[in-house]
């Protein structure tokens, strides 16, 4: 547990995830939502393509941008105030801060260093997903919901004991109306027989980060 990640850089596209690896991933479900894997040339290829698109369309519209961008935390020192948002830290973002090239204002303008670069990481780690794992429920109830949260901590357990980086990609989840055709495309293709698709994350292998920032334990145990 203590070494389960969410790894967010590109992946090694020289390295494929195996059918025994995928197996076993599947296999760590208790809970009974239905999950789906693939490392299939054609369906990754699709699938890359399907997430880096609802990656764009959630980067162009405005509202789902700028909740992102209010929970950036740039420089350690952001980090430390409030560590439970998308983390810019290390030598890089630093640098970034200090030089006025990476503020909200940046990231928030087309036009700027920041957003263009910030974009084009994004999309470049969608496209080099080596496998991806999916969960499904019959219906979409709150009973089913948790269901399936559980069993995606036990598809992530089982993916970080075998080594496998994970990252969700659940762009194309998400029910507003500027994703709604790639929400239906999503459906379709993952759960062609009408479930609801909970998770959707890609696989593959890259260098494991450091654990995230975290608050204090203290600070959210009430004694």
């Amino acid at each position: 547990m203590p070494h389960r990640r969410t790894l967010k850089d590109p992946y090694d596209i020289n390295r494929p995830v195996s059918d025994d690896t995928l197996a076993a991933i599947a296999a760590s479900v208790m809970h009974g939502s239905g999950v789906g894997v693939t490392n299939d040339e054609a369906r990754v290829t699709a699938l890359r393509r399907l997430t880096r698109e609802a990656l764009v369309v959630e980067i162009e519209t405005p509202v789902t941008y700028r909740e992102s961008v209010d929970l950036f935390r740039i420089g350690r020192a952001e980090v430390d105030a409030n560590p439970d948002g998308i983390d810019f830290s290390g030598p890089l973002f630093e640098s970034m801060r200090l030089a006025g090239l990476m503020t909200r204002e940046k990231v928030l303008d087309p036009d700027s260093i920041a957003y263009r670069e910030g974009v084009r990481a994004v999309l470049d780690n969608a496209d080099t997903a080596m496998g991806f794992v999916w969960q499904t429920t019959p219906g979409n109830t709150r009973a089913e919901q948790i269901r399936a949260g559980q069993d995606w901590v036990r598809l992530n357990l089982a993916a970080t004991a075998l080594g496998v980086g994970v990252q969700p990609m659940s762009q194309p989840l998400q029910e507003y109306p500027e994703m709604g055709d790639l929400y239906r495309q999503a459906h379709q293709t993952l759960a062609p027989g009408g479930d609801t698709v909970q998770m959707l994350a890609r696989l593959g292998y890259g260098r494991m980060p450091g654990p995230s920032p975290r608050w204090p334990l203290g600070s959210r145990v009430i004694g």
